[in-house]
């Protein structure tokens, strides 16, 4: 509707009825990189457990550390699925003021903040272990 019919106000309950849009734009589509991450995700997810699995099995730590690494990649990247799913289906939510276009950067954003907080776990525990280490060397030290 243009011209003058368009200032015509349609519903005396939204006075703002004719300036009112769709805030969908292209997110009710799947994307080709949903699909991209979900293959990566299986590749992520096989790599994991056949590391899990092999390092326990031979009693390899380095094979069981680098599965339990991949383990925190494939959350991150499930989170981004999840985003990519969660927009898709409430692109025509209404209660999305502006759309969910920006949820797909949040889930990856979020991804990145839970791998951080995974390095500032792993470096806590390497602190605490470097503490113990100096400990017992310095009882060491202090015995002989």
């Amino acid at each position: 509707m243009t011209g003058p019919d368009a200032m015509k106000i349609k519903n005396p309950e939204h006075p703002f009825h004719p300036w009112k849009h769709d805030h969908c734009f292209g997110q009710d589509q799947k994307k080709p990189g949903e699909a991209r991450t979900l293959v990566v995700i299986a590749l992520t997810a096989g790599m994991m457990v056949i590391e899990i699995a092999a390092g326990w099995a031979f009693g390899s730590m380095a094979l069981l550390a680098d599965g339990l690494h991949m383990a925190s990649h494939a959350a991150a990247l499930s989170i981004s699925a999840f985003a990519y799913y969660f927009a898709r289906k409430r692109a025509h939510d209404r209660s999305f003021t502006f759309g969910t276009g920006k949820v797909n950067s949040l889930g990856g954003f979020t991804g990145a903040v839970l791998l951080v907080l995974l390095v500032l776990m792993l470096l806590l525990w390497i602190l605490l272990l470097l503490r113990l280490m100096l400990l017992l060397l310095l009882v060491l030290v202090l015995l002989l």
